[in-house]
């Protein structure tokens, strides 16, 4: 993840900027701690193309919010434009939605980002707000344009996939 984070095109749209390795270890702390249920299937996920470590994937819990999942992902700069995010989002949506009392799947990007807001659509979710981004976003590209926010309820997932509910 250190390796991951370091990569200042995998974190443009995130930071602006290389993670520190103190940095990865405490988003990694909070990741683990606080958005990770595992009881109920909840979680991160590596990926591997031909052995190689690609990135991650999330369908990650909120403390006091059991009805709704984030999905995220962050993958090598490599391996963009491969279709990965998006065949990996769409595992994670599916990966939520298969825990019976999620009702809602969530998901944030920078404006700017329209990498991750087509992958966002491609899955089935739809923009439902967006707010000014914080000052600390000042090295985003883009940031003026502030953040947006996905979701897509489990009745749009079912009627979008009924052989898979």
């Amino acid at each position: 993840m250190i390796d991951l984070n370091s990569d200042p095109a995998v974190m443009t749209y995130i930071l602006g900027r290389p993670a520190t390795p103190d940095e990865t270890a405490a988003e990694w702390r909070r990741r683990l701690d606080h958005q990770s249920d595992a009881g109920r299937g909840l979680g991160y996920w590596a990926g591997f193309v031909a052995g190689s470590f690609v990135g991650w994937w999330s369908a990650s819990s909120f403390d006091g919010r059991p009805d709704t999942s984030g999905i995220g992902y962050r993958l090598r700069a490599s391996s963009h434009g491969r279709g990965l995010a998006t065949e990996g989002a769409e595992a994670m949506v599916r990966q939520a939605f298969s825990c019976r009392d999620i009702d809602r799947v969530v998901a944030s990007t920078m404006a700017a980002n329209a990498g991750s807001r087509r992958v966002l659509e491609k899955v089935g979710m739809t923009q439902h707000a967006s707010w000014a981004a914080s000052p600390d976003r000042r090295r985003v590209p883009g940031w003026e344009r502030g953040e947006v926010a996905y979701e897509l309820s489990r009745a749009e997932w079912t009627d979008r996939t009924p052989d898979l509910e």
